[in-house]
């Protein structure tokens, strides 16, 4: 929990779908460093040992220690949705640190606008509004908004391209190549992802073959070399340039350098630094924040 010395304008509750509580605390130091002395974090952890019952089925779900498939983050989802359900009224913002097409972030927002049909405040033009977001989300839109730009086809030619510019991620599993692809398709170009499967602006996905527990559980210089190598390899597999770099799981928050050490292997020393890394809690805390003082 953040300590301010002003009174905080708006609560943001940051989400972590699995049980892992030493996950949660990594992401700590990160918001912490973000000195948003107006907002009041407050983190949550699936709880480890409680199951929930889903009542149109029966089938018990319980807590998932790391979330390492599309499977487990549904049913972290599901596992997670009654315990955050009764605390959608006491924050402004919700933030899914899960690195994945995660449901929890859709059934958040439904939540909170059975809250608003309940408390009839979708009538009045001064509701207190509340937003959610996932970090795969929250990174897809950053990089997005770092690597586009329109430019002139020459001084002479007034017509407009946009730029060449290709952001890609680096994930833990090898599972996560598919289904992250897959996400980043059907984020941009809607239910069912593009008519080829391949998205222009968008660079691919490659892992270090390590869980998100295994990325602390490991030898540093053992991760280290892992993500290097993925992001080396991301790079080289690429025509198009890659400007832009998310880290594809919460478990990587604070871990840039290692991507950055790829970035250097693959384009040199100048080019490498000048790719643009985004951790996907940092874009989403700024985003959320935005938005509640934007009341968009």
């Amino acid at each position: 929990m953040t300590s301010t010395s002003t009174v905080p304008r708006f609560s943001i509750l940051i989400v972590n779908p699995n049980t892992s509580r030493h996950m949660t605390d990594a992401l700590k130091p990160i918001v912490n460093s973000l000195n948003y002395n107006d907002i009041h974090f407050d983190y949550f952890t699936a709880p480890a040992l409680t199951s929930v019952t889903i009542e149109e089925t029966g089938r018990v779900v319980p807590g998932v220690p790391s979330i390492n498939s599309g499977d487990d983050s549904a049913n972290s989802a599901l596992h997670c949705r009654p315990f955050l359900e009764p605390l959608i009224p006491k924050y402004d913002a919700f933030l899914v640190a899960c690195y994945s097409a995660h449901p929890l972030v859709a059934m958040l927002k439904e939540d909170i606008k059975k809250l608003e049909r309940k408390t009839g405040s979708t009538s009045n033009s001064n509701i207190r509004r509340r937003y959610v977001t996932g970090i795969f989300e929250a990174s897809v839109s950053t990089s997005l908004s770092l690597i586009s730009s329109f430019q002139l086809l020459g001084t002479d030619d007034l017509r407009k391209v946009q730029a060449d510019d290709t952001f890609g991620i680096v994930s833990t599993g090898s599972i996560w190549k598919a289904e992250l692809s897959k996400a980043v398709a059907e984020m941009l170009a809607g239910p069912g992802g593009s008519s080829s499967g391949n998205i222009a602006r968008f660079a691919g996905v490659e892992t270090t073959g390590l869980t998100a527990v295994e990325l602390h559980d490991t030898p540093p210089d053992e991760v280290r070399k892992r993500m290097s190598d993925a992001t080396e390899r991301l790079i080289k597999n690429t025509s198009s340039p890659v400007t832009v770099i998310c880290l594809g799981c919460a478990g990587m928050a604070g871990m840039e350098e290692a991507v950055r050490a790829g970035c250097i292997r693959a384009y040199g020393e100048d080019a490498g630094e000048r790719v643009r890394i985004v951790d996907g809690v940092v874009a989403g805390v700024g985003m959320l924040v935005n938005a509640c003082k934007a009341r968009f």
